[in-house]
C-alpha cells in the first residue's frame, strides 16, 4: 500500500505559484486596459474642446485644460503627460473641410501594480476631429 501523506503539500507548492501568477497577469491586463482607456478619453475630450474653439490659441489652451482635467480625475497617475494640438485646420478658409488633431501621452509608472522593477510605460493616443465647415475661424 502506498503512503500519500505529503502529496497535497507538493501539489500546493507547484500549483499555487501558477495560480498567483495568473491572477497577477489578469490584474495587470485590467490595469493596462484602464490606462489606455483613460488616455483615449483624455484625447477625445481634448479634441472635442479644441474643435469647438474659434481660434488656434484658444483651441490649444482648451485642449490642454480638458486633457489635464480628464487625466487628473482618473485613478491613473501620470508621472508625466503631454498634449500636442495640431491647429493648422484653423487656417483653412471657411467652407472647406478642416480638422484639429490632438495627441495625448501619459507616462505611467508600473510600480503602482505592486510589481517592482518594471519601470514605466507611456500610453499615447491621437484623435482627429472635424472643425465646423461653415463656422468662422481665426
Amino acid at each position: 500500500m502506498r503512503d500519500d501523506r505529503g502529496s497535497v503539500s507538493v501539489e500546493a507548492v507547484t500549483v499555487y505559484p501558477a495560480l498567483v501568477a495568473m491572477g497577477l497577469l489578469i490584474i495587470a491586463g485590467g490595469w493596462w486596459a484602464d490606462c489606455r482607456s483613460t488616455v483615449r478619453e483624455a484625447a477625445e475630450e481634448a479634441a472635442r474642446f479644441a474643435s469647438l474653439s474659434r481660434t488656434a490659441p484658444e483651441a490649444q489652451a482648451k485642449a490642454e485644460a480638458a486633457a489635464d482635467i480628464t487625466l487628473g480625475n482618473s485613478n491613473q497617475e501620470c508621472a508625466s503627460s503631454s498634449v500636442q494640438v495640431d491647429t493648422s485646420g484653423f487656417s483653412v478658409p471657411v467652407g472647406q473641410a478642416a480638422t484639429v488633431t490632438v495627441t495625448v501621452s501619459c507616462n505611467v509608472p508600473t510600480g503602482s501594480l505592486g510589481l517592482p522593477g518594471l519601470g514605466s510605460h507611456t500610453f499615447t493616443t491621437t484623435v482627429v476631429t472635424d472643425l465646423d465647415t461653415w463656422r468662422l475661424r481665426r
